[in-house]
């Protein structure tokens, strides 16, 4: 039998950065946003993929799905305006996404949002970007952080797929007794960062629901800057370097895709403290412009935000205070878009599985259970169908033309 390759498809979504000449305040929006209880809990049957929460809603008499994302500060909108959309009274806001790409977008009003019983009135959205060529229908935007902010206590519970909201203080306090706890702080209206503690030093990060499938990401900049701070540091971070190697990063961010060649560290962190939550067994890539924590913690634990307490709460599925990552394999394989043409190329880490097998960064990836692939969405429909652990047939091409035929095992 075929040995089997554990490929990982991940897309990051990540807060983006607003900006103007003059900065915009989201203030005056977010005063304007109004709930149509008040004392109030409910309870929402959610989808939970790799950890992140996507919740149905209703929009102008349409279902739509919106992801809930800790790393966005605000509401978005993937995609063109719709009818339903009310213009604010600004014209249009420059921005930039996690690649540094810069456009004007537009702000938008969502007029009322049903989301269970409770109605949001007036909720901001930035719309527009490039995005949701690469979401492929999962969800039409993201829930943002600004709603906590606006006085929202939520749980994800990720064991159950359920959401719970509530505006009562204190109503999760008994659940969260004696669990591990992480204290956030705003850096901007409604932008929440942690503080994370690592063998060879500490970072402010965003713990990014958005971040989808992805543990802890570093950059080379930050280890950079460690070393820097104090050369001593070199040696705890050589120690639990496992691999160093040049790759092809690649990135989706807000207005599209974009990838650079770069040097690569991956880490082995046998552990990782953010407040009194222990993260164990983690590997970091530091072939990323950003740093984060993202959504596989959640596959491993639900969370409580606590908004008046300003602190998340994580309940780990296995009733312990720690969480096992053991995602040895989350940066060995990716297919990433390799120009307009849609055509998908292999990002491949050296002594992988999948490097082992003979698949190599650069080739093309042909065919899926005899589907010619010309597209993300098409795999990632093609992929979806197969039950974890279940086989799937590849045919790639190299560079030089040489088909290469594997069979690949889906994980998740």
């Amino acid at each position: 039998m075929n040995k089997k390759v554990i490929v990982t498809m991940m897309l990051a979504l990540v807060a983006m950065a607003t900006a103007a000449q003059k900065k915009v305040s989201w203030k005056p929006f977010l005063k304007a946003v109004e709930f149509s209880e008040k004392y109030f809990v409910d309870t929402i049957h959610v989808k939970v993929e790799k950890g992140a929460v996507i919740v149905p809603v209703e929009i102008a008499g349409q279902e739509r799905h919106l992801l809930f994302d800790t790393g966005a500060e605000h509401g978005f909108w993937f995609g063109n305006q719709e009818d339903w959309m009310k213009p604010l009274s600004i014209d249009s806001v420059k921005a930039s996404d996690t690649n540094g790409k810069k456009e004007k977008i537009a702000i938008f009003q969502i007029p009322e949002i049903k989301m269970g019983r409770l109605r949001i009135s007036n909720y901001p959205v930035i719309v527009g970007g490039r995005l949701g060529d690469y979401i492929c229908g999962r969800f039409e935007g993201l829930i943002g952080f600004d709603l906590v902010s606006k006085g929202l206590s939520i749980k994800l519970d990720t064991k159950d797929s359920l959401l719970i909201v509530t505006d009562r203080k204190g109503f999760f306090d008994e659940e969260a007794k004696g669990q591990p706890t992480v204290k956030y702080w705003l850096a901007s209206e409604s932008y929440p960062l942690v503080n994370v503690e690592f063998p060879f030093g500490s970072a402010n990060m965003s713990f990014d629901t958005g971040a989808i499938g992805y543990g802890i990401d570093l950059s080379q900049q930050a280890l950079t800057y460690w070393v820097k701070k104090d050369k001593k540091k070199r040696s705890a971070i050589e120690a639990v370097t496992v691999l160093k190697d040049t790759t092809f990063n690649a990135s989706f961010g807000i207005f599209g895709f974009d990838a650079d060649t770069l040097i690569e560290n991956i880490l082995h962190l046998p552990s990782v403290q953010m407040g009194s939550l222990t993260i164990k067994d983690a590997y970091a890539s530091t072939a990323n412009k950003g740093i984060h924590i993202g959504s596989a913690l959640l596959k491993h634990a639900s969370l409580i935000i606590d908004g008046p307490k300003k602190r998340y709460v994580f309940l780990p599925h296995d009733g312990t205070s720690s969480i096992t990552l053991n995602d040895k394999d989350v940066h060995s394989q990716r297919f990433v878009p390799s120009d307009s043409t849609g055509m998908l190329r292999a990002v491949i880490r050296k002594g992988s599985a999948a490097y082992e097998k003979g698949i190599r960064t650069g080739d093309y990836l042909i065919e899926v259970e005899g589907i010619p692939i010309d597209d993300l969405c098409t795999f990632t429909a093609i992929r979806s169908r197969k039950k974890p652990g279940e086989e799937i047939h590849f045919v790639f091409r190299s560079p030089d033309g040489t088909e290469k035929r594997v069979v690949i095992a889906r994980t998740e």
